[in-house]
């Protein structure tokens, strides 16, 4: 039985060591093995990065080409750089590594990017360029026939423009294997005399003011209807790029107001400290949901009576459905009042808790600054596994590589995309290409849950240093960098060890989904409805771990222990205070929750007004500026939230700890944690006295 198991013992009152006890003492390095074990795998990802890459020659990875998946495609279906296509006028696209935006949406291939605007010069479609060059060169054998060839020449490139094939050259920036166009293309305005304007329309009431701005050596003009002037029409694909530069721009102008607003989470911590505050908003919200629960009950029953009354037929007997739903939320609302009744204490319990996590972080405000740290790490790891997994997968053999439009979608004709033709991407891929995808793919969630873990113990040794300081006046910042110092000598290892366990199962999942796609592209639907059901198992599976992972981590934290041993003793303490962690848990996710919410809420909110008082006629959208500051408020919170909910369960089992170790003279309990240890001896003393006397 649990009961009788060695470990599921209450700690030694011995352990406490006089009231000298403290979380450095006796640390050893733990589970060193799995460490050693992370850095081979390391060493094994090196190795098919560098076969992937070309570094190294490899029988069983032949070197891959990034930019399968980062160069653009024309409307051919021709990747810009790598596909060997010859052109009509002799140019093979390989060797024109930049895809050109054209108005249809879809792009031709180019040398570079144009570095400054000419809207004399045209890039077009392969075929009409062949064209044009054709007609041209015969005008030039006759001699005489066209008085100013240039004109015409020009002429026929508005007229293709107009017809979406051809796009004069304008000045763009070069991303990846794309030209971004720096004047929206809409924007442009072709005239036949040979003035190009930018326009940019508003309208007031029914007067429209169309203000133009020459390039090159043109003057201001107003267009009228009686111009030649011919606008370049725009496809919908090609309309959504428009919008984008505009909110690029406004982002780009706004940068430090999105992640100055996007930082301000740290104020929930001193919000949450306020006398009365933190009690107030967790009974408040406990007693929502019991008053949600009885109002939805009378809400169902009235609409209910209201209906059996009405001489409306309703189908199903919807009626006498909502009138025993309403019983049931009856009966909801007060089986919940009745664990709130019950678990009162130890709601106080989690209040306290919270609260002294809460001052536990303030005491070292660089804590919450800590999971920067871990996402500049990944990102790190990421931007080399990035380059090596790249190179793995973007190997394909000729004969199973298919880089192509939808044949159905094609005119018969000449093989040209219309506009609605779907251009994509295919690439096939040899064994031994998935078997080292699926390997760095291991590798990654290995190593992301690596970085989580050391993060955990790192914020769960400096909660508990905290919490274990007969002075904590003294514990300032610098017990942070201690924590972390003594996590890095001593337990990788552990950290190792409980990542490696949620990796495996992460992997499994991974493989599971891709085997459940090919399931599902033959038609196999009970096999898809299998795995379905695998999948959530293992989810659920990954989560139970990463609970016990995170008490294991804590345990590891207080008491230097391996990971099995942490695991084993975090489980038996659950067992023990079943109800103590139920308690915090629900009070912790509350508090979470608000958090999450005032710091997404109250940045939108306050981020929004700047924008509009300080930046409101500069600014092209108000909105994606604000949600950019939701956005980044919102992973501020996520990161907070990790910060805060491991400081909770930390001081959770610090006080379980302290509570069986010391005598009542010798413990570290603060204040509020105190009083609860107080009111639980003297109902422990009271069972004793109740017993003693039967």
């Amino acid at each position: 039985m649990a009961g009788d198991h060695p470990d599921n013992q209450k700690l030694d009152k011995g352990a406490g060591n006089g009231g000298d006890f403290s979380p450095v003492d006796g640390r050893r390095c733990t589970d060193f093995l799995f460490l050693l074990l992370l850095i081979a795998s390391w060493a094994a990802m090196t190795g098919v990065g560098m076969a992937a890459t070309g570094v190294i020659e490899s029988e069983y990875i032949s070197k891959g080409d990034p930019r399968r998946l980062v160069n653009g495609m024309d409307y051919h279906g021709n990747l810009c750089g790598v596909t060997n296509y010859v052109k009509p006028n002799g140019e093979d696209t390989i060797n024109l590594p930049k895809a050109y935006p054209m108005p249809s949406g879809f792009s031709v291939c180019v040398e570079s990017c144009p570095s400054e605007t000419d809207y004399n010069e045209f890039v077009c479609e392969y075929e009409v360029q062949h064209e044009i060059d054709t007609l041209f060169d015969s005008f030039e054998l006759v001699g005489d026939v066209v008085a100013d060839q240039e004109d015409a020449k020009r002429s026929l490139y508005l007229f293709y423009a107009s017809q979406k094939p051809c796009m004069p050259r304008i000045e763009s920036a070069s991303f990846l294997g794309y030209c971004i166009a720096k004047v929206p293309i809409d924007k442009v305005i072709l005239s036949q005399s040979g003035n190009t304007t930018e326009s940019n329309s508003t309208q007031s009431g029914n007067t429209t003011e169309t203000n133009s701005t020459q390039s090159d050596n043109s003057t201001e003009t107003n267009s009228t209807e009686d111009d030649a002037d011919v606008s370049i029409p725009i496809s919908n694909k090609a309309r959504s790029s428009e919008f984008f530069d505009e909110a690029m721009s406004d982002v780009t102008n706004v940068r430090d107001v999105i992640f100055g607003f996007g930082a301000l989470g740290i104020i929930f911590l001193i919000v949450i400290q306020l006398p009365g505050f933190l009690s107030f908003l967790v009974w408040s919200m406990i007693f929502a949901i019991d008053v949600g629960f009885a109002a939805a009950g009378y809400y169902s029953k009235d609409v209910s009576t209201r209906w059996a009354a009405s001489s409306v037929t309703r189908p199903g007997n919807e009626a006498d459905i909502l009138f025993y739903a309403s019983y049931v939320l009856y009966g909801l609302a007060g089986l919940w009042f009745c664990i709130i009744l019950y678990l009162r204490k130890r709601i106080v319990l989690a209040i306290a808790c919270v609260r002294e996590a809460a001052k536990a972080i303030s005491s070292m405000p660089v804590i919450t600054l800590f999971p920067v740290l871990q996402v500049l790490g990944l990102l790190a790891f990421t931007a080399v596994w990035g380059v090596q997994g790249n190179s793995a997968s973007c190997y394909c053999p000729a004969s199973n590589a298919t880089f192509s439009t939808p044949v159905e979608t094609l005119e018969s004709e000449n093989g040209l995309c219309d506009e609605g033709c779907i251009v994509h991407k295919e690439l096939l891929y040899s064994r031994n290409t998935k078997y080292a995808g699926l390997y760095l793919l291991f590798s990654w969630f290995w190593t992301s849950q690596f970085i989580v873990a050391v993060g955990q113990i790192v914020v769960a040794l400096a909660i508990s240093l905290w919490y274990f300081s007969r002075n904590r006046n003294l514990v300032a910042n610098a017990t942070f960098f201690r924590a972390f110092f003594l996590v890095s000598v001593y337990h990788l290892g552990t950290a190792a060890f409980g990542s490696l366990i949620i990796a495996i199962v992460k992997t499994i999942r991974a493989i599971l989904t891709y085997i459940q796609k090919k399931a599902a592209k033959s038609k196999l639907r009970i096999a898809v409805v299998i795995l379905s059901v695998l999948k959530c198992l293992l989810w659920c599976v990954e989560k139970c771990l990463k609970f016990i992972n995170k008490q294991a981590y804590i345990q590891t934290a207080i008491f230097g222990y391996s990971f099995c041993k942490a695991a084993r003793m975090g489980f038996f303490l659950i067992l023990r205070n079943a109800l103590r962690i139920s308690a915090v848990s629900v009070v912790s996710q509350i508090v979470l929750f608000i958090g999450k919410l005032f710091i997404t809420v109250a940045s939108s909110v306050a981020g929004y007004y700047y924008l509009e008082i300080h930046f409101g006629d500069e600014l092209n959208y108000l909105m994606v500026p604000t949600l950019l500051i939701a956005f980044f408020a919102y992973a501020v919170s996520e990161a907070f939230s990790e910060v805060f909910g491991m400081a909770i369960s930390t001081v959770l089992q610090c006080f379980v700890a302290d509570e069986e170790m010391f005598d009542e003279d010798d413990r570290f309990a603060p204040g509020s944690l105190a009083k609860c240890i107080e009111s639980t001896q003297q109902k422990y003393k009271k069972k004793k006295q109740v017993a003693v006397k039967a």
